[in-house]
């Protein structure tokens, strides 16, 4: 599924204080944190940004940026970067003559925000910067995150903030038992139907993998290429 839109985490607060008839001010920062935290559990591809850039090369590092949440490709002069990690890259790990510098293709990892590479200064002056494509959180002008428009997300939030407040109070005997697990019944329902209507494939995408599950000769090189063609038919030629 693809997501048409997103919603400010305010129209969650709007949703609570109509659901939950609230006559008191609940504290905002609270209420965002935990919305942030609600979407993180969900955690379904398609209700973060998908987004490709490039970013320049330091040193052989390169600075993530701020709204990073995981990495999907990442590329250099043509080449798909592989992965490693600091012993393989002496540059930034430790210095070893055991593997010795024969493979043409760059390596990287990541850490403390940013990703260390072995590219040399000389590769550096062909091209200063990577490509990478990542997924990032979305976020409004005052640096909150919002939410899928979807009404399967909003009730997953907007159960999570109510549970997490129930929590709260039922830590200090303010909240009955079956109050307690009424809330946590309703966020752990709503968080898989979001995880479900996020997740459910359209018809191109079905078609799309379709062709990948049907394949008869496996493609196990697909990552150098960035999986360019692995959700095309497979053409097989007759001899």
């Amino acid at each position: 599924m693809a997501i048409n839109g997103y919603v400010s985490s305010k129209a969650v607060m709007a949703k609570l204080y109509r659901d939950l008839g609230l006559t008191t001010e609940i504290n905002e920062s609270h209420v965002i944190e935990w919305i942030a935290e609600a979407l993180e559990l969900i955690g379904t591809f398609y209700q973060y940004d998908e987004i490709s850039t490039n970013l320049p090369i330091v040193d052989g590092k390169v600075k993530l940026p701020a709204n990073f949440y995981k990495l999907i490709t990442i590329s250099y002069i043509n080449g798909v970067l592989s992965w490693a990690n600091a012993s393989q890259i002496p540059e930034f790990g430790c210095e070893t003559n055991i593997l010795p510098r024969c493979c043409t293709e760059n390596k990287f990892y990541i850490n403390n925000s940013y990703i260390i590479t072995d590219i040399t200064e000389s590769q550096i002056r062909q091209q200063d910067y990577i490509c990478i494509s990542y997924l990032g959180v979305p976020i409004d002008d005052e640096g909150y995150p919002l939410i899928p428009d979807d009404v399967h997300f909003m009730k997953a939030c907007s159960s999570y903030v109510t549970y997490m407040i129930d929590y709260r109070d039922w830590r200090k005997g303010n909240t009955a038992d079956k109050v307690m697990q009424k809330s946590e019944q309703e966020w752990l329902w709503y968080v898989a139907a979001a995880k479900g209507s996020a997740n459910m494939p359209n018809l191109a995408q079905l078609n799309s993998l379709k062709n990948v599950m049907v394949r008869l000769i496996p493609s196990q090189n697909a990552y150098t290429t960035n999986f360019r063609n692995i959700n095309n038919v497979e053409n097989l030629k007759r001899h």
